[in-house]
This record gives C-alpha cells, structure tokens and sequence, in this order.
C-alpha cells in the first residue's frame, strides 16, 4: 500500500492531467490510507476529470474520505460539483453523518459558490423544522448558515438578515453567528 500511496502523492503534487489514469486506479485501492491520498493527488489536478472521481469518491465507506472530496470539490470550485454536494445535504442520512463530514460539505458548498439552486437548498435547511434529533438540526442550520455568509450574494445575506428576525432561536443565533463571522469586502 504505502508504494502504490507514494507514487500516488508524487503524481499529485507534479499535477499533470495525463497521470489521472493511475490516479484513478489508486482511488479503487483497498487501503483508506492510498484512497486519502488519491483524494489529496486529485485535489491538487484540479481538472474537470478529477471532479468526476471525487464526486465519485462522496459515497466512499470511510467518512474521513468523503469529507476530503467534499473539501477539495470545494478548493476546485467548480460548478459542477455544486449539484453532487448539494444532493448529499439534502439526503435523509445527512443527518447521521458526523459533525466534521457535515462542515466539510457545507464548507465545499459555500466554497463553490453561490448560484440560486444552492442558496434556495440552504435556505431550506436553515428553515427545516425537526420534532427529534434537534442538536443535528441546530447543527445543520449552524453549517447552512455559514455557507451562505461564504456565498455572500446579495441573496445569501438577505436569507440571513431576514434570519436575525425569526421566531425560532436556534435559526436566529445561527444567522447572527453566522453574520459575525461573515467577510467583509473592502
């Protein structure tokens, strides 16, 4: 494992498309620790072919994986892994991830940007009501609300503006949190 993981990193790190055939053989590897690697090697690529594997690599069985993909989906910032992210946190078993898997992908979302779609999905999960499991909630509006203060549209700010007003305490600490920690443009 650790040949097939060291070869894996120097292809990575000399970033040439061409070496996403081994690459991507490495992905496939047994061992969790060539398959981080892999992850890493595409991140560093970059290349709309490297998106596709580490969309692919979203559904991997070790949660630290999936939370890499997500990160360097994120760090590549294409438009084309925004819908993959956006359909993980919206999935049933979002829910059940773990806190960091779950701030790795609102992180890669808000990273990637702000089109309407992406917005409009994390406005729903801030508003999301939930009867049980209320820490995952607060959790998800916490990691929503940061997305969008990354996004910064117009539209994303409004969504948390308008936040700040809510009924529901939990949405209104989310949104002002999230507006403390927003960048400011200068």
């Amino acid at each position: 494992w650790y040949l097939i993981r060291n070869i894996t990193y120097i292809l990575g790190r000399i970033g040439n498309e061409e070496s996403l055939p081994y690459i991507q053989k490495a992905f496939n590897h047994e061992d969790t620790r060539v398959r981080r690697e892999t992850i890493l090697a595409l991140g560093l690529i970059g290349s709309t072919k490297a998106v596709g594997i580490l969309v692919k690599a979203l559904t991997d069985e070790d949660a630290r994986i999936r939370a890499m993909a997500a990160i360097n989906l994120g760090k590549i910032g294409k438009k084309a892994a925004l819908g993959p992210l956006l359909e993980v946190v919206q999935s049933k078993d979002f829910q059940k991830k773990e806190s960091a898997e779950m701030k790795a992908f609102f992180d890669a979302i808000g990273m990637v940007g702000g089109s309407k779609e992406s917005v409009l999905v994390l406005q729903q999960l801030l508003e999301r009501k939930s009867w049980f499991s209320r820490g995952k909630t607060d959790e998800i509006r916490i990691g929503a609300t940061q997305a969008l203060a990354m996004i910064g549209t117009p539209e994303a700010t409004a969504i948390l503006e308008s936040g700040k007003h809510s009924k529901d305490e939990s949405i209104r600490d989310a949104c002002l949190q999230a507006l403390r920690s927003k960048p400011t443009k200068e």
